[in-house]
């Protein structure tokens, strides 16, 4: 009879089976060593070392540098809670002295006259490796710092600093107040040059409708005027928002002052500079950066028509389709702009770029099987930008809809019709395109008579009429030859 098999494991002498766990935030890991910061009163002041412990959740006989940092720190606080509860008018000073006790330098604290001692950290070969200095020389000079600190610490919560601190908090809020103030007006007095700019746009928008330009394309006869003033609307508009961003950095700032004056709060200080200074840096770079690439499209756009960059192999299209490729590149601009600020913010929150990259990756992928449409859309609108099926501002049919291209980008094509309706097609479904403009076009008219009126002079007056409206200036240079009957 077959005993049933066992298993064993072994372990290969020579090979480290460790588990080796990144260091928390605050821990700086060098080889054999890792380092971080003793904070008191939401100031750094100094680094303290502890040999390397790989695996946070079996230290063994090692004790983690972020615990030592933290047992520092209570110690700071239990002595200066003691000085201030022992005598609350006038606090006791605290000597900060150097012992060495079983051949270890040891920095404690005493009140006033006590012989009792706390303990506050003990100088260890980890730093004086780390701060290439001997453990004698490090003590004195962390003594010294301990003792600057706490004096201060002490002199901080007295009622004459309390009214100090309160007295420069209210001068912070008032000047800010002040120029949040002025900052408010210069955008009231913005946001009326917007309105008459967007007033004069509408005007020009009215009287171009019964007068069109003598030209072969459907451009707009102001289009100059029209068009500066449309920059001068994006440069308010700019304006306006470095105003709005500059009053919040303000804010933030005077906030984080405010917080840095009193004791208790100088912790947050340091927290208002951190991920919510960076989080408004990032959307503000962002959204200044999309701001000034879409003026430089628009600086892009002039100099492609002024010195014709890419040749097209239509002349006569060339200011549609220059107009149709700068918003398509105008759309995909901003996606990338707010794809790099949503990577950047997390990126700041500690999540990897490579796992970022890798989500986004899988995403993308789960988005284009789910919506295999919106992939066809975009593909479709390259196309249709590329090849020049149509532009902005041509009149087409796309079955069963006709109209003039109002709006085109890679997902839809928008269309409006002769009763003024908006027409939205996604760019999946375009599958066959009549381009009412392409380089010329011609208007079918029906003229109905009465059965018994004789053709020849009929004939003879739809020609004079022809004629005449030939000859007409508004009308000459956009007729591609005379009238043939």
């Amino acid at each position: 009879m077959l005993a049933a098999p066992g298993f064993s494991q072994v372990t290969i002498p020579g090979l480290n089976q460790t588990t080796v766990s990144p260091p928390p935030p605050g821990v700086r890991r060098i080889g054999e060593l890792e380092t971080t910061e003793v904070r008191f009163d939401g100031r750094v002041l100094f680094t303290i070392a502890a040999p390397t412990v790989r695996d946070r959740n079996d230290p063994g006989d090692r004790v983690p540098v972020e615990l030592r940092a933290e047992l520092i720190q209570s110690n700071l606080r239990r002595i200066l809670n003691s000085a201030i509860e022992n005598r609350r008018g006038s606090p006791e000073v605290v000597n900060i002295g150097v012992a060495r006790l079983n051949n270890e330098l040891v920095i404690s604290g005493r009140l006033g006259r006590s012989e009792r001692t706390t303990r506050i950290l003990t100088i260890t070969e980890a730093d004086s490796d780390y701060h290439q200095l001997p453990a004698d020389t490090l003590a004195a000079n962390w003594r010294s710092i301990l003792q600057t600190q706490m004096n201060q610490a002490i002199k901080e919560r007295t009622y004459a600093a309390l009214m100090v601190q309160l007295q420069t908090a209210a001068w912070i809020a008032l000047k800010v107040l002040a120029a949040s103030i002025l900052m408010f007006l210069l955008q009231v007095l913005l946001a009326r040059q917007r309105r008459t700019i967007q007033r004069q746009l509408a005007s020009i928008a009215a009287t171009t409708q019964p007068n069109e330009p003598e030209r072969p394309l459907p451009l707009l006869p102001n289009l100059g005027a029209e068009f500066f003033l449309k920059q001068r609307l994006k440069l308010i508009r700019l304006v306006r928002y470095l105003l709005l961003w500059g009053q919040i950095a303000l804010w933030l700032y005077a906030l984080a002052l405010i917080l840095a004056l009193f004791p208790a709060t100088r912790g947050w200080s340091s927290q208002v500079y951190g991920l919510p200074i960076l989080w408004m840096a990032v959307w503000f770079g962002t959204g200044l950066l999309n701001q000034l690439a879409d003026l430089a499209f628009d600086r892009l756009r002039i100099f492609w028509e002024q010195n014709n960059l890419v040749k097209f192999s239509d002349a006569q299209r060339t200011t549609l389709r220059i107009g149709t490729t700068i918003e398509v590149l105008r759309s995909l601009k901003t996606v990338l702009i707010y794809l790099t600020r949503i990577v950047v913010i997390l990126s700041s929150l500690g999540v990897p770029i490579s796992s970022i990259l890798a989500v986004g990756g899988f995403l993308a992928l789960a988005i284009s099987l789910g919506s295999q449409n919106l992939v066809k859309d975009i593909i479709n609108g390259l196309l249709i930008v590329w090849e020049d099926q149509y532009a902005i501002g041509d009149v087409v049919q796309i079955e069963p809809y006709a109209g003039m291209v109002e709006n085109l980008n890679l997902r839809v094509t928008q269309l409006r019709n002769a009763e003024g309706c908006l027409i939205t097609i996604p760019n999946s479904t375009i599958t066959k395109v009549a381009n009412l403009t392409r380089t010329w076009s011609r208007v079918n008219l029906e003229v109905w008579v009465d059965i018994t009126t004789a053709p020849d002079p009929m004939l003879s007056l739809l020609a004079a009429l022809s004629q005449e409206f030939y000859e007409e200036p508004a009308w000459h240079s956009k007729l591609l030859a005379p009238p043939r009957c």
